[in-house]
């Protein structure tokens, strides 16, 4: 019989060769095999996100945290659907708790400032946008996200000058 790992794995490399039919029947024969083997509600609810549905992939990355607490990857996920569901208290609790498990991983600061824009926080968006560059200084995105939430605050010399680092760091 195949284990857990064993059809995670293959559902994994179905869903790179976008086959994500057998890839979701990998992932629930994982499920059904061991419920409590977070990486298959992992791979499911981002195979569900990336057909953009959040309802259901929330769903399966709720499992996934479940059954695995300290997964930052699951926890950001979350967030991140959370935040696409208009839910943003959820998504702020979620962002807080993977940087807290993870305080150097730059995408998670980002994509919580990114849940700042939405909210009209732009000085919070601010402040994670300058520590996500501090991780990863050389992040196009990063700049062009400051530049948003500069001007929103209209800090409009220091939104432009970060307008033209993100573009600098495009054209390499």
């Amino acid at each position: 019989h195949p284990t857990p790992t064993m059809l995670t794995n293959r559902g994994v490399i179905q869903q790179y060769m976008n086959d994500s039919a057998n890839a979701m029947n990998d992932f629930q024969q994982a499920i059904e095999a061991d419920p409590t083997y977070s990486l298959a509600y992992f791979n499911a609810a981002n195979l569900y996100f990336n057909m953009r549905l959040f309802e259901k992939a929330l769903k399966y990355y709720d499992a996934a945290v479940k059954n695995s607490v300290n997964d930052e990857g699951a926890v950001l996920n979350r967030a991140i659907a959370k935040a696409l569901l208009k839910d943003y208290k959820g998504a702020l609790i979620d962002f807080d708790t993977a940087i807290s498990l993870n305080p150097f991983a730059a995408h998670s600061y980002f994509n919580r400032g990114n849940l700042y824009l939405a909210m009209g926080e732009n000085a919070a968006a601010e402040d994670d946008y300058r520590k996500a560059l501090s991780l990863s200084p050389k992040d196009s995105s990063s700049y062009n996200q400051l530049a948003v939430a500069l001007g929103r605050q209209f800090k409009k010399v220091e939104a432009l000058d970060n307008y033209k680092q993100a573009i600098k760091l495009n054209e390499r």
